[in-house]
């Protein structure tokens, strides 16, 4: 016998049986959504069973064997409410970030982003182009018209304002794709020089083989820390020197590389022989690095500085000192990628098409012809509107939806 549908968006607790044997399989709640006020727009129906495996199988083994229902793809629910029009691909987006959150700072970014933040300023920008479009279209079409003499004047004052206003979202050192993806640090020094004992110290646990044998680290070894809220992905590396040895030298190759595309450098190095510091050490050193001197029991000159830094004494075999280089990291960390309260760029395909638009703008106020300013305007606008995907969305729906949980 047929059951009539709850009233839309009103919990009911109802068993939850399977239509092949009849018999009950969970005592679950459940809620209808109807159509147009779901998620996707769609008819939605709900079910909240208890947790436990068998229940959870039982449930889609009995759901499955009815007529025309399959399983979502990855992000489906997400691209129905796309292609509905309930959320846009930044919208979109932020639900995956929010799904795949594990920091506090990124689960406020993400939920600013699928509240809309990104849209609601792409599409003022938007709004701005078209008005700028529309009075250079009127200057075009109806030239023999009383426009105003200082319409040109308008136009480009217009279109600095706007210029200046993209540089500066543009110029944000990648914040948002970097709480989105971790902040970058890295554990350089020479060998021995207790790399690996404090990557274990980190990580609360033995990922890395402490050895007084020069040479243990060869390849990269990463780690995820959370740091007061912002994500940062700790890399463990190979000891610098003069290797002779073709694995060695390999694994110091990697440790260079990491040194360069790291947000922060954390350099460590032996305190029994401070402050003799190979050269190849010495010119890492930036404005990006933490110095630390491991076997501080052995330090006998703390305070001599090099290049304007005084180190910070540590013993990662008492764990002295380490809670004041974590202070240290976490603010450096912290002064440098907090979260703000500007929407941020988070992915590279925003970045690319907002470069586009601020680069069709620059060429704009170069242009003393009306109708090829008024083409850069224009692209200027579609670059934006692929970001949210108000045109030519066929070619970027598979790179926002692909990594998708299943059916989200």
């Amino acid at each position: 016998m047929k059951k009539k549908l709850p009233s839309p968006r009103t919990a009911v607790i109802h068993e939850l049986y399977d239509p092949e044997r009849g018999k009950i399989i969970d005592v679950s709640l459940f809620l209808w959504f109807s159509s147009p006020n779901s998620f996707t727009g769609e008819d939605v129906l709900e079910i909240h069973t208890h947790g436990g495996r068998a229940v959870r199988e039982a449930t889609l083994r009995a759901i499955l064997s009815l007529k025309g229902i399959r399983l979502a793809e990855p992000g489906e629910f997400s691209a129905r409410a796309f292609m509905a029009g309930r959320i846009d691909l930044t919208e979109a987006e932020g639900v995956a970030d929010l799904v795949a959150a594990e920091t506090e700072s990124q689960r406020i970014q993400a939920l600013r982003q699928m509240g809309g933040s990104l849209k609601e300023l792409y599409e003022r920008w938007r709004q701005k182009l078209v008005s700028l479009l529309a009075k250079i279209e009127a200057e075009i079409d109806f030239s023999d018209e009383d426009l105003p003499t200082d319409l040109n004047s308008v136009i480009c004052s217009e279109t600095e304002d706007l210029l200046s206003e993209i540089k500066n979202h543009l110029n944000d050192n990648k914040k948002g794709q970097k709480l989105r993806e971790g902040i970058r640090v890295v554990l350089l020094g020479p060998p021995n020089s207790g790399k690996s004992s404090l990557m274990n110290i980190l990580a609360g646990r033995d990922v890395a083989i402490v050895s007084n044998i020069s040479g243990t680290t060869r390849d990269i070894i990463e780690i995820s820390l959370d740091l007061d809220g912002i994500p940062a992905n700790i890399c463990d590396t190979a000891g610098i020197h003069n290797a002779t040895e073709e694995i060695e030298k390999e694994g110091i190759r990697r440790s260079h590389k990491e040194a360069k595309i790291s947000d922060i450098k954390i350099m460590i190095l032996d305190g029994e022989k401070w402050p003799e510091i190979p050269s190849e050490i010495i010119e890492l050193f930036d404005d990006d690095t933490i110095i630390i001197l491991n076997k501080s029991d052995l330090v006998k000159n703390v305070k001599e500085k090099i290049v304007k830094k005084t180190p910070l004494s540590i013993s990662c075999l008492t764990l002295s000192g380490i809670p004041e280089f974590m202070n240290q990291l976490t603010e450096m960390v912290k002064n440098r990628y907090e979260l703000g309260d500007n929407p941020l760029i988070t992915r590279e395909r925003h970045r690319l098409a907002v470069s586009e638009c601020y680069e069709a703008l620059k060429r704009s106020l170069l242009i003393t012809e009306i109708e090829l300013k008024a083409e850069d305007l224009r692209q200027a606008s579609n670059s934006l509107a692929r970001i949210t995907g108000r045109i030519d969305i066929e070619d970027v729906l598979d790179i926002v939806f692909k990594d998708f949980c299943i059916g989200k």
